[in-house]
């Protein structure tokens, strides 16, 4: 999954002390919901250029654009961003600018599994609706 309801998700359970178990489903139109059980909501959607912005439930915006090669950067309505990339495998990294980093990799099933560079980690799956939990 090399999108960015997927880093906003890592990025939202990597800073939480807690994690919070999170779902994901899209409409017919591509927007996207995340809801973790806390009831903190973040919506996404993308435009016709391909460009993705997500907010949550608290006003913060995230915009993020793909290159032509699949690298991805996104920045956040503070100035932070994040860069990534996914090799021929399927496997991602992602950057931040303090340097901070997030690796994925997925199985054979779809499910993923990402960790960042303190030793945490998040699995998320796919269900056949579509819709997406990641814990």
């Amino acid at each position: 999954m090399k999108n960015l309801f997927t880093v906003v998700i890592l990025l939202i359970s990597f800073t939480c002390t807690v994690y919070a178990q999170t779902r994901c489903s899209s409409d017919a139109f591509g927007n996207t919901r995340c809801r973790d059980n806390y009831g903190n909501t973040t919506r996404g959607y993308r435009d016709s250029f391909g460009n993705e912005t997500w907010r949550d439930n608290s006003g913060n915006t995230v915009r993020g654009t793909t290159d032509s090669f699949g690298n991805s950067s996104y920045r956040d309505s503070y100035g932070n961003s994040i860069r990534g990339s996914t090799d021929s495998f399927g496997n991602s990294t992602y950057r931040d600018n303090s340097g901070n980093t997030i690796r994925g990799t997925i199985d054979a099933f779809g499910n993923s599994t990402y960790r960042d560079n303190f030793g945490n980690s998040v699995r998320c799956s796919r269900d056949v609706f579509g819709n997406t939990t990641c814990r």
